[in-house]
């Protein structure tokens, strides 16, 4: 399993990487990153970086948590290699591309397929908590806009809505947990440094990322 497992993380973070340069490149103008044709070193160092940590935690999740089926570890692995371009986006264009949300739904789709030829029978346990934890997700998302104008992009709900599907009520709720506290202590220390005024808004996408990083290596959920 660690051997497929790892096939499939590397080639995961792989497709990731591709997206995000395509987005990247698409939309230069938007990110302010390309130099002509030349691909940034910063960008490349980030990516490396990123990925390696993506495909090092899916290892050690499969190791550690092997009581977790194949399918359920592959979910997580989907979720890692998702998170780290839409930090990068997220934080420099206040922006979580379209493209990052359909590559989530057409991932759980293609597990889902898997699930159903593999382990039919726990696939609808699996689908009632995940669908669960993205419809509650997606409202709270919705009410704390209503009440707090802004407070959270439309990009942030549609990403909730993918880490409900991936993740289920066992890694959600963890996740958004260490990812708000993650959140306040960035915000403190931009506030602090007056690098951000209380009036400026903070990109949510990298604190999600760590929050979830951490959330997932401590539980393997």
């Amino acid at each position: 399993m660690l051997g497929w497992m790892t096939l499939c993380s590397i080639l995961i973070n792989g497709a990731a990487a591709s997206l995000l340069f395509y987005e990247l490149r698409k939309n230069r103008e938007i990110y302010r990153v390309w130099q002509g044709e030349k691909l940034p070193g910063a960008l490349l160092l980030y990516s490396v970086i990123m990925a390696t940590m993506s495909v090092g935690l899916s290892l050690f999740i499969t190791y550690f948590y092997s009581d977790n089926t194949f399918l359920f570890t592959l979910k997580r692995v989907f979720m890692l290699a998702l998170l780290w371009p839409i930090a990068y986006t997220d934080f420099t264009a206040y922006r979580i591309p379209n493209l990052f949300i359909a590559a989530g739904l057409a991932a759980r789709g293609a597990v889902f397929v898997a699930e159903f030829l593999w382990e039919r029978e726990i696939l609808l346990s699996y689908l009632l908590t995940e669908l669960i934890a993205s419809t509650v997700l997606f409202l709270v998302a919705t009410l704390c806009t209503v009440i707090m104008k802004n407070s959270i992009g439309g990009g942030d709900r549609k990403l909730f809505i993918v880490m409900g599907l991936l993740l289920g009520l066992q890694g959600t709720w963890g996740a958004i947990f260490l990812s708000l506290i993650v959140s306040f202590i960035i915000a403190v220390a931009l506030l602090a440094t007056r690098k951000k005024s209380r009036k400026d808004a903070i990109p949510f996408g990298p604190a999600l990322a760590a929050g979830t990083y951490l959330s997932i290596f401590l539980t393997g959920m």
